[in-house]
Order: structure tokens, then sequence, then C-alpha cells
């Protein structure tokens, strides 16, 4: 399955599927201008800036009014009506259930975050892809064989668990920010526990969200 990251970070996150599928939209308008002609539907995950970039989203709703928006976020939903965003084109589905979207078919999965926030399984000419950023577990849901995972993988455990040691000596401000991550994102153990658990033998995979503080090459 196609795909491109154009950001996936605190910085930014927003991901294109097949030319037709936006996966958030927190980047730079400059930055996905050229990639829009071909998007029908763009996917909202939750209300965090780096996931939903309003000054963009009001040029592609000015600029593509045909696009359709997708979230199961009430908190998304009331940012999106400030908008300039025909209300008849943002599709707020019952997570857990499967939607006939016409060339998608769509399922919301429930996500554990410090906002409402939402996974996205989709189904397009016959193939089918997950979404998960953000969230501190996946084991609820279920999505064997897909063609492609894109999964959320921001730490290791055995080295943000070093850095919490290092800074409880140093800087309680610090020690906030790394006590929380565990609550709020997601480990590189637990996504290859989903990622073996459910890919077939043709499937692709990404993982998504990933800080360098966390893992073995870092810097701060």
């Amino acid at each position: 399955m196609k795909y491109e990251i154009i950001g996936s970070s605190s910085k930014g996150n927003c991901i294109i599927v097949e030319d037709v599928l936006m996966l958030d939209c927190g980047v730079s308008y400059k930055s996905i201008k050229d990639k829009l002609k071909n998007i029908k539907l763009i996917f909202i995950s939750h209300s965090h800036s780096d996931h939903l970039n309003k000054k963009t989203i009001n040029q592609i709703a000015y600029n593509y009014p045909t696009i359709k928006f997708l979230t199961g976020s009430k908190e998304v939903v009331k940012e999106l009506s400030l908008l300039k965003i025909n209300y008849k084109n943002i599709y707020i589905p019952n997570w857990g259930k499967i939607f006939d979207l016409g060339i998608f078919k769509i399922k919301l999965e429930y996500l554990y975050h410090d906002v409402s926030n939402f996974g996205l399984k989709w189904e397009y000419k016959g193939k089918k892809g997950l979404y998960v950023v953000d969230t501190n577990r996946i084991d609820h849901i279920d999505a064997k064989n897909y063609d492609l995972y894109l999964i959320e993988s921001n730490y290791k455990e055995d080295i943000l668990q070093k850095h919490i040691d290092d800074v409880s000596r140093e800087t309680m401000g610090d020690l906030v920010y790394l006590t929380r991550v565990p609550e709020t994102h997601l480990s590189y153990e637990k996504a290859n526990d989903f990622l073996i658990n459910n890919m077939g033998e043709n499937s692709q995979f990404e993982y998504l969200h990933q800080s360098e503080y966390n893992f073995e090459k870092e810097e701060i």
C-alpha cells in the first residue's frame, strides 16, 4: 500500500495514503499544498495542535471545499466547527462500528490519551490499514492480516526508565514530563507485541512518532 509520511513528531503529524486519504493534519499548508488535489478524506485523531493545525485546515477547506473530514472526538468537532468548513463535510461516526463512506470503509478505535483520541481502520480498494498514535495501549484492538500498520513507537521502556532515574536526582519538571510519557504514548515494546500478534506474511508496517531522546541515539 502506498503511503507518504509528511510529518510524524511533536512538531507535526500528517500521513497520506494512496494519494486520497490524509491521516492527521498538524503540518503547514506549504508542506502539503501540492498533494491535496486527489485527497478525498482527512482523518483527525485528536485535538492537539501537532495533529490539528487550524490554519492549514482553514486553507484546505477554502481551496478544496469538497474534501471531507472525519473524527470521533467532540473536541475536534468543536475546533472544526469554528473553521471555514461546511458542517456537512464533517463525519462523526460512532466508534467501534464499520461505516461505508463510498470509496472507504472505516472504523474508529478508541485510544488512551490525555484527550479524546481515536485510531482509524480503513479499507480502500480491498486493502486494509490501521493508524494509531498517541495512546498508552493498543492490546484491545484486533487487526489481523492488514496490509498496512502505521503504529506509534514513541520510546524504549528501558531507556525511558534510565532517564527517569537520572532526572529524579535533578529537576522535578523533567521528571513530571518523563513519567507522563507511558501514560500517553506507546512504547516500542508494546508496538512490536501488537505487530507480531496481528501482521500477516505480506503486511507492511511503519513506526511513528519516535522520540530520539528515548531511543538509543538520544540528544536533548
